[in-house]
C-alpha cells in the first residue's frame, strides 16, 4: 500500500508518468548552495567597497583639516612678507629679525615652507614670472617670496628671469 501511494505521489508530481520528480533533492541542494555562495561574493564585495569608502573619507577629511585654513595661512604669509621687508629696511633693529624668525619657524612647524628660488629653473607651477630681461646667465630673482602647504603650491613666487 506504501508503494501505491509513492507511485500516486509521483504520478501527481510529474504529470508525464516517466518517472521523475521535477528536481531532486541533490539538485536543489546545489542551487541553494549556488545562491548562497553568490550572495556571500556579493557581501563580500560591498564589505570590501564599505572599508574603502571609509578610507577615502578619512583621507578626504584629513585633507581638509590640512588645507581648510588656507585663506588665513595666506594673511599670515602677508605679514611675514611685511616683517621680512622691515628686516631688509632695518638690519640693525634685531627685534624685528626676531619676529621674523620666530613666526617663520611657526609657519614651517605646521607645514608652510617658502619656495626657494636661488640657483633653480623657471617651473611654472612653482613661480610666476612677472619681468624678463637680457643679461648674462640664465637666474631668477625673486619680486615676492613663494610658499607651500605640505607640499602644495598655496602661492607662487613671483620672479625676474634674467636671461
Amino acid at each position: 500500500m506504501d508503494e501505491e501511494k509513492n507511485d500516486q505521489n509521483t504520478k501527481q508530481d510529474n504529470p508525464a508518468g516517466n518517472g521523475k520528480t521535477e528536481k531532486t533533492a541533490e539538485e536543489k541542494l546545489a542551487e541553494c548552495q549556488k545562491q548562497a555562495e553568490e550572495y556571500l561574493n556579493n557581501w563580500k564585495r560591498e564589505r570590501a567597497d564599505l572599508i574603502n569608502y571609509k578610507k577615502d573619507e578619512a583621507k578626504r577629511l584629513e585633507e581638509a583639516i590640512k588645507f581648510g585654513n588656507e585663506a588665513l595661512l595666506l594673511e599670515i604669509i602677508e605679514i611675514a612678507d611685511d616683517l621680512g621687508a622691515g628686516v631688509k629696511h632695518q638690519p640693525e633693529n634685531e627685534g624685528i629679525a626676531q619676529i621674523s624668525r620666530k613666526l617663520h619657524d611657526w609657519m614651517a612647524k605646521y607645514g608652510i615652507e617658502k619656495i626657494k628660488v636661488e640657483g633653480k629653473k623657471f617651473n611654472p607651477a612653482e613661480h610666476e614670472a612677472v619681468e624678463g630681461s637680457e643679461s648674462e646667465g640664465d637666474k631668477l630673482e625673486e619680486v615676492r617670496a613663494g610658499y607651500t602647504l605640505y607640499g602644495k603650491v598655496i602661492r607662487p613666487a613671483r620672479v625676474k628671469i634674467n636671461k
